[in-house]
């Protein structure tokens, strides 16, 4: 538990592990077989598109990720990722709330055929919206949507937010046939902004982003989800979404936030080349970076933190947990702790990127 209960605390991206097969209670008979144990082949095949070639290098202990020569600490003796365990890792933290994006799911994107995608997400979000929404109200699972089909993507976004009350859905960041603010995704972020809920941009495979060569995945690590995260927000800014959309509020997750430093750099340069770049896009590329409909996910003890608190302030910064991923119960309590000590950041700015920014940005 951290020491300082005056600042309110909330995660804004953990990760849902699902237990498929409990996930396959929720799926139409059209689609049950494709986790049946009776299915040929069916101890490589799953609900979900594998990431990529590296993902499965990483070390697994007890169901969660771990470094080598170190013990890795749940938050409870549950299974990891399960509402169980979130609920203990919620009492355990202080955190009044998290924000969770499915694991399993994180390939989405490279699903293709159009009935499947449209069961495999209603299940999805019909097992989320029960096994944890339902268990605990401290927890917020993001629906999946077929983008792919937007017409269909609308329909479930729709849905799940009105019928299930889930609070909006995780967009992959990669596997997606052209970049997201094609005019052809439209009808999903036009269903978003009517319903006001969120759209969250996570990191997921490294496929097709110009590393499918690389061998080592903490090599792939450094690069595979801030690179997403960056070609969709600034294609998302200088193809009009905000502006044709008001009020539509993204999310960008699992990257970090020093890719932000990045763009507001090249910004910077390109603004002198007037009559070669487009200067308006650059101004409103940073306008937005100052409002309140973006959310930037960071672990709260980013070094760039100070950085972004001088040049645009903290407001679109939100401390993401990521657990039980990369961090365990030791790493959520040290981070909120380390961010909390400080001295870079006021008080008001903590309380803002450890919980107060996410809270109005989900409305929670």
């Amino acid at each position: 538990m951290t020491t300082d209960n005056s600042i309110r605390l909330m995660d804004a991206d953990g990760h849902i592990v699902e237990d498929l097969d409990d996930l396959a209670t929720f799926m139409d008979p059209a689609i049950r077989w494709v986790v049946s144990k009776e299915r040929p082949f069916a101890s490589c095949v799953g609900a979900f598109p594998m990431l990529d070639g590296v993902h499965n290098l990483t070390r697994y202990a007890e169901g969660g990720m771990i470094p080598k020569n170190r013990r890795r600490v749940h938050a409870s003796t549950n299974r990891p990722g399960s509402p169980a365990d979130w609920k203990a890792l919620l009492d355990k933290t202080g955190l009044e709330h998290t924000v969770m994006v499915t694991s399993d799911g994180l390939g989405i994107g490279q699903l293709r055929n159009r009935d499947y995608l449209r069961l495999i997400c209603r299940a999805y979000n019909d097992y989320v919206a029960e096994r944890f929404a339902r268990f605990d109200r401290r927890q917020h699972p993001l629906a999946l949507i077929p983008m792919q089909y937007p017409s269909d993507g609308a329909q479930e976004l729709r849905r799940a937010v009105r019928e299930l009350g889930l609070i909006g859905a995780m967009i992959p960041s990669t596997g997606l046939q052209m970049h997201v603010a094609q005019e052809y995704y439209w009808p999903v972020y036009r269903e978003a902004a009517d319903l006001g809920c969120v759209l969250a941009f996570h990191g997921g495979s490294n496929k097709g982003i110009g590393l499918d060569s690389f061998s080592s995945l903490t090599a792939s690590h450094v690069l595979h989800h801030s690179i997403p995260l960056m070609i969709a927000f600034v294609s998302l800014v200088f193809d009009r979404v905000f502006d044709q959309f008001p009020g539509l509020r993204l999310a960008f997750l699992e990257g970090g936030c020093g890719w932000v430093a990045f763009i507001l750099d090249r910004i910077h340069r390109d603004s002198t080349f007037e009559g070669h770049y487009d200067t308006a896009g650059h101004r409103r590329l940073r306008q937005i970076l100052e409002e309140g409909n973006v959310l930037i996910g960071c672990e709260g003890n980013d070094s760039i933190i100070p950085f972004l608190a001088k040049t645009i302030g903290v407001k679109t910064l939100a401390f993401s947990s990521d657990y039980p991923h990369e961090s365990d119960l030791n790493d959520v309590t040290h981070e909120i702790e380390e961010t909390m000590e400080t001295a870079e950041l006021s008080r008001d700015q903590k309380a803002a990127i450890l919980g107060s920014n996410a809270r109005e940005f989900f409305q929670l």
